[in-house]
């Protein structure tokens, strides 16, 4: 599990300074944790891109008033027209206690069924699950080399150690389906034989 250090500044809440701080590039945040006060912070836009632009699950290391925080992406914010960062959530988290995230599935590996000319879906491509922040995979690997055509890998196929996978045990991440054409000609020989 990598961790991203993000350096912050402590703030005043308020729209105005909120303002102020888009202005010079900054973007205003709130850090939450139970038990805890909110802390407000302001973080540079460009320190962040890494942090909201990510298709990995990873944990923070905000650094505001000589304070190290672990924490994640809770909620961001963006300017409907610009698409820039407006504001973000983080959320406190402590080793030892399970949070509810969503981590990326990572399809590796050449199936069977697509060496024999079929095609594959990937179906999820994010799994809610239940998991030790400080033991969390940034991504899920799903191996998919010995699907065959007609086969596929349900979220119960799925098992990391530490991860408690909360979608249904049944939906579908990856299915390998035979090709068009093998299909229509399969069919066709299946109505030929009945005429006989």
């Amino acid at each position: 599990m990598s961790q991203i250090v993000l350096q912050a500044e402590a703030r005043v809440p308020g729209q105005n300074v909120a303002k102020k701080l888009r202005h010079d590039e900054r973007v205003p945040g709130v850090y939450y944790a139970k038990g805890q006060d909110p802390v407000h912070f302001s973080v540079s836009y460009l320190a962040l891109r890494p942090v909201v632009h990510t298709a990995k699950a990873k944990t923070v290391k905000l650094e505001v008033a000589g304070k190290d925080m672990i924490c994640i992406l809770k909620d961001v914010t963006f300017d409907p027209l610009t698409d820039k960062i407006l504001h973000v959530d983080m959320l406190g988290v402590k080793p030892g206690e399970k949070i509810l995230v969503k981590i990326p599935l990572h399809v590796s590996g050449l199936a069977q069924g697509v060496r024999e000319g079929g095609t594959l879906e990937h179906v999820l491509h994010k799994a809610n699950v239940k998991v030790d922040p400080i033991e969390m995979p940034e991504v899920i690997e799903v191996d998919v080399t010995s699907l065959g055509r007609g086969a596929a890998i349900h979220v119960s196929d799925l098992n990391v150690p530490g991860v408690e996978f909360l979608d249904r045990p049944s939906a579908l991440v990856v299915a390998c389906h035979a090709p068009k054409v093998v299909e229509k000609a399969e069919e066709t020989d299946t109505k030929k034989k009945g005429k006989k």
